[in-house]
């Protein structure tokens, strides 16, 4: 996967923010995540391999109030 860089991402909160990414915007683009694939969390951040319509896998990594997202 690349170098993580900054997108901005819809996600469903329900208990707590993040549960589930849901969108992503890429170039003004609102991509729909079509399903989390897996999600995992580190001492830093929380992740959530997707897949996401048009882009095939991403990982997204939302640390310190910011999501990032590696191809």
């Amino acid at each position: 996967m690349s170098e993580p860089t900054p997108v901005r991402v819809e996600a469903y909160a329900g208990a707590s923010y993040p549960q589930r990414p849901t969108a992503v915007w890429i170039d003004d683009r609102r991509l729909e995540v079509q399903e989390v694939i897996r999600q995992w969390r580190t001492p830093d951040a929380l992740h959530f391999l997707v897949e996401v319509e048009e882009l095939a896998r991403a990982e997204l990594i939302y640390r310190n109030d910011t999501w990032l997202i590696s191809f």
